[in-house]
């Protein structure tokens, strides 16, 4: 059979490497969809039985699988042009991953293949797996017993608490952030597998927790009405997803979209009122939610329905501080009467826990660091007021830190001080919260984008970025920048320049950066097929490339340019310090534009990785960073050091300095050095005139022989070949705010602006 096999390795079960199939091969494996071979629908498509013969192995073990195709036209959720493609990306990225570090979970689903034809939206997923049917259609029949079901729970948990437990300070859990009994498949060994992640956030994935202009909050009926707003995601969204799940699996009720679309109350909705009802006839906390019918099975213990009934109701409490963590909730279930006496007999030992899951979750984090220390904690906290009880946060503090930081201080704090403070929200169930000031971002066609550039006109050209080009255009009352990519017809990575729009798309969404002065504003984007474009809120004066070698293009204006440049580094490296740092690696004069203010914005996030992004070494080092940049860095460096972006300033501010763009061949340090010597042999030279600063600049009104020592020296560490020997951003700032034309002409160069 005709595919083309990824070069992943992978043991798991000895099966065939995860491969790119066809749609030809889809058709044959369902049968042509039919209807025979349709289980259901999941939030963005549907699911099919399959039959997959491509290897012995496989075929030894019944050759069946799941196929889940995703659909652009969806009437319950909104989907933009470029969010499937993604979602089934990152899907392929996890599963990829798992066989590379030989990850395996019963719960976790084991990726086969995927297809990816976003020209004409046709995508799919494949999983091996022999399924029955998913948990909504079979709690709809109503053919669960009491001890599947007990099963069921139970494996789902472990997989949550796997997803959630990963323990590296650096990297933040996996949330699912869409559980719902639809995304679980039964097989025919009544094992349950979660088989959706589309909108998975953390781990070796991108972190999408604090993002404004979050229209997709999960599945309805299963969203948590607190936490599932942008910059409130956390461990609790799923927790209070799986307590839906939970209620299901007691009580027979579950939620469809029509219910959702009709306005009937969903499932935790309906049990608050069913259990507040029975609290306020009972004084005794034995209260249960357990259908009727379950209660007459074998196997079903009174005292169970009620545990498990005021474990559901834990989970989906409103504040989730009172909520329980997944570990504490699969303990809780482990203790369950059914458990304790038949617990050999369900395959509850089989259930990896403990030092086997813990380590599975080192793996699956990409990291293996050491446990969070009070000592990490504390820069991230401004204030812990023990007298009255309430922490307050540092911005860079992540969510999911907040329980580690109640185990440390819990002694001194409130839970809802805590929960309030860390939020600074008022609390509003299930009112969805939007930061003032975020606008959804627009998709454009690509016949707009001809339309803002004039059908790309020569005038309109600003010049090239790596990827693509950069033009000028104009809306409806303003002129914007419009940044387009040239996709080739084949690159080593799939998806290559769709992730870079993704990530841009990611950055310029959150918050810290949509606040920086330095930062592009985005207005929208275009995704059609092969054709990918950025537009921005900017009317552009030009870029430093095209720039650099212009006389209009002041002393002042320079050291503007590289005060901003080195003010937006220092951002990125301190902006995340108890994550990756951010790392730009393509950093030039071609990606920095320039405002009508004079103010640099960077252009291109091409290459970004860190933070928020996940590392992304997989881009080909010959595509890392423009001209001038250490070979030393390309072949021998790691790529996410900041050291790289330090050299890549370097280049910049000599460029700035001296009028000169370099090129691929020239090296900008050794040019410096030979510039510097050159002067000082001339006769009658001093040592203030030990730089690389063009002759031209001398003359200007701002310029300083002192500055321009000072800049050439700073630079050159900057570019020095020994990393260890150059300076941090934040030492450049310092340095550069000491110059002469800083102090003199600040309020010109606008640098309490730059530095606000």
């Amino acid at each position: 059979m005709n595919m083309r096999m990824d070069s992943i390795t992978g043991q798991r079960s000895r099966l065939a490497l995860i491969y790119r199939a066809f749609d030809p091969y889809l058709r044959q494996y369902t049968n042509d969809f039919s209807q025979e071979n349709f289980i259901g629908n999941f939030q963005f498509g549907k699911v099919y039985r399959g039959i997959y013969e491509g290897s012995q192995i496989w075929r030894e073990r019944g050759g069946e699988i799941v196929v889940k195709i995703w659909e652009k036209d969806n009437p319950f959720y909104k989907v933009l042009p470029g969010d499937n493609e993604r979602r089934v990306m990152d899907e392929v990225t996890l599963g990829k991953y798992f066989r590379r570090h030989n990850i395996s979970l019963p719960s976790l689903p084991e990726f086969l293949g995927f297809y990816l034809d976003s020209s004409h939206g046709q995508l799919a997923v494949l999983y091996a797996m022999n399924p029955l049917d998913t948990l909504h259609n079979l709690l709809q029949k109503g053919s669960l017993s009491w001890p599947k079901r007990i099963t069921i729970a139970i494996g789902i948990a472990s997989a949550l608490e796997f997803l959630h437990q990963i323990e590296d300070p650096l990297n933040p859990p996996y949330l699912l952030c869409n559980l719902c009994a639809s995304h679980i498949m039964i097989d025919k060994d009544y094992k349950p597998v979660i088989y959706d992640f589309s909108m998975i956030s953390g781990g070796i994935l991108t972190d999408r927790t604090e993002l404004t202009n979050q229209y997709v909050d999960g599945c309805h009926g299963y969203i948590d009405p607190v936490g599932a707003r942008p910059g409130a995601w956390s461990e609790k969204c799923d927790i209070f997803s799986f307590g839906v799940v939970l209620l299901g699996l007691i009580t027979n009720n579950v939620y469809t979209e029509e219910d959702f679309t009709s306005g009937k109350p969903s499932v935790h909705e309906w049990a608050w009122g069913e259990y507040r009802q029975q609290q306020s006839h009972s004084r005794k906390q034995n209260i249960s939610l357990v259908h009727a019918n379950i209660e007459s099975e074998p196997l079903f213990y009174a005292r169970d329905g009620i545990k498990l009934t005021n474990l559901a109701m834990r989970c989906v409490e409103y504040d989730p501080l009172k909520r329980p963590t997944m570990k504490q909730v699969v303990s809780y279930l482990l203790k369950l009467q059914i458990v304790q006496g038949h617990g050999n007999s369900l395959g509850i030992d089989q259930i990896p826990r403990g030092n086997h899951a813990t380590g599975l979750a080192k793996k699956l984090s990409g990291f293996s660091r050491v446990m969070l220390k009070r000592s990490d904690l504390q820069p991230m906290l401004s204030c812990v007021n023990e007298e009255s009880g309430v922490v307050r946060f540092g911005r860079s503090c992540p969510s999911w830190i907040c329980s580690k930081i109640f185990s440390l201080y819990g002694q001194h704090l409130s839970p809802s001080k805590l929960f309030k403070s860390h939020t600074s929200l008022k609390f509003h169930p299930g009112k969805k919260l939007l930061t003032d000031g975020h606008k959804a971002i627009q998709v454009f066609s690509y016949e707009d984008i001809i339309a803002l550039t004039e059908g790309f006109s020569e005038d309109n050209i600003i010049g090239d970025f790596q990827f693509g080009k950069v033009f000028r255009g104009k809306t409806v009352g303003k002129e914007v920048t419009v940044k387009i990519w040239k996709v080739p017809e084949f690159t080593w990575v799939e998806c290559e320049y769709e992730r870079r729009l993704w990530d841009e798309l990611v950055l310029l969404q959150h918050p810290k950066f949509m606040s920086h002065p330095n930062m592009l504003k985005l207005v929208g984007y275009c995704f059609e097929g092969k054709q990918l474009a950025v537009v921005y809120d900017l009317k552009p004066w030009d870029t430093i490339f095209n720039l650099t070698a212009k006389d209009n293009f002041t002393w002042l204006q320079r050291i503007k340019v590289g005060l901003g440049c080195a003010v937006l580094l220092n951002f990125l490296q301190c902006t995340n310090p108890h994550r990756i740092q951010y790392v730009v690696r393509n950093l030039s004069a071609a990606h920095i534009i320039l405002d009508q203010d004079g103010f640099p914005k960077l252009l291109d996030f091409g290459m970004f990785a860190g933070g928020i992004l996940p590392e992304r070494r997989f881009y080909k080092f010959h595509e890392l960073g423009e001209a001038g940049i250490p070979n030393y860095y390309i072949i021998d460096g790691d790529p996410m050091e900041c050291g790289f972006d330090v050299s890549s300033f370097g280049v910049v501010l000599l460029s700035l300095i001296s009028k000169r763009i370099f090129k691929d061949e020239e090296r900008p340090y050794m040019w410096a050095e030979e510039e510097c010597k050159a002067r000082l042999s001339v006769p009658g030279s001093s040592k203030s005139q030990c730089s690389a600063v063009n002759q031209s600049f001398m003359t200007e009104r701002g310029f300083n022989h002192g500055d321009g020592m000072q800049i050439t020296k700073l630079a050159m560490e900057c570019m020095d070949f020994n990393a260890s020997r150059g300076p941090t951003m934040k030492n450049v700032v310092k340095r550069l705010l000491k110059l002469h034309a800083v102090r003199d002409y600040g309020d010109e160069l606008g640098v309490e602006e730059m530095l606000s």
